[in-house]
C-alpha cells in the first residue's frame, strides 16, 4: 500500500512539472528582453574585447565567417564568404563573396569592404584603435581582385586564421565610410543584411582537422 501511495505522488509530481511546459506552444516574433551586467565603452568591435560587446552591437554586423556556439567553436560556416579556399602551403586564403547583399543604408557589399575592414584591423591608421591587430599579424597582403573575391596572402602558415576570421568582434564595415571617416565604426552602426536563410545554415559548417 504504501509502495502504490508513494508511485502515485511521484507520478502527480511529474504530471505538474511536465503541464507548464506542455501548455507553452512555441511561437514566432515578439521581443526578447535580457540584463546585461555591462556596457560595451564603444561600438567600434575592432576597438575592444569585452563580452559587453557581443549583445549590444555585434548583432547588428556580418563577419567574413562566423563559428557554430556557443560550445563548438570548430565548425566554421561563411556569414559574408559563400565559400573558401586554402592553399596547399597555407599561405593563400580566397574567399568568394555572397552576391547581392546590402548594407543598411541599401548600398550595395563587395569585397572591397572586406579588403578595407582587415587593413584596419592589420594596420590601424591614427586614431583608432585595433585590439586584434596581434593575432593578424601573420597578413601580409590583402588584394580584391573583383567586386566578389578577397584574397588574403600570410607571411608564414597559421593553423588559426580561420578561427581568427571567424572571430565575431571583426566586424566588417563600409569602405567608402571608412575612407571618409576611419573612426566613424565608433560613431555610427551601419551593418550588413545578409538574410535569414543565410544566418540559419547553422550545422552546415566546415569543422576544422
Amino acid at each position: 500500500m504504501k509502495r502504490t501511495t508513494s508511485l502515485a505522488i511521484a507520478l502527480a509530481a511529474v504530471a505538474v512539472i511536465a503541464a507548464p511546459a506542455a501548455a507553452q506552444t512555441p511561437k514566432k516574433g515578439g521581443i526578447l528582453q535580457f540584463a546585461s551586467v555591462a556596457e560595451p565603452p564603444t561600438t567600434d568591435c575592432h576597438g575592444t574585447t569585452t563580452f559587453a560587446m557581443i549583445h549590444p552591437v555585434v548583432p547588428q554586423y556580418s563577419t567574413l565567417l562566423k563559428a557554430i556556439g556557443p560550445h563548438d567553436k570548430t565548425k566554421i560556416v561563411g556569414d559574408l564568404a559563400e565559400s573558401w579556399e586554402v592553399s596547399p602551403d597555407g599561405l593563400t586564403f580566397t574567399f568568394k563573396m555572397r552576391q547581392g547583399v546590402k548594407w543598411h543604408d541599401g548600398s550595395p557589399f563587395s569585397s572591397a569592404d572586406i579588403k578595407a575592414t582587415y587593413e584596419r584591423i592589420v594596420n590601424p591608421p591614427e586614431g583608432v584603435v585595433s585590439s586584434r591587430k596581434a593575432v593578424h599579424q601573420d597578413i601580409k597582403e590583402i588584394t580584391a581582385p573583383d567586386a566578389n573575391t578577397v584574397v588574403f596572402k600570410l607571411k608564414q602558415p597559421n593553423a588559426s586564421m580561420i578561427l581568427h576570421f571567424a572571430s565575431p568582434f571583426n566586424c566588417v564595415y563600409n569602405a567608402a565610410l571608412l575612407a571618409k571617416d576611419p573612426t566613424y565604426p565608433s560613431k555610427q552602426v551601419m551593418g550588413t543584411l545578409v538574410g535569414d536563410a543565410v544566418r540559419g545554415l547553422l550545422g552546415q559548417g566546415q569543422t576544422l582537422s
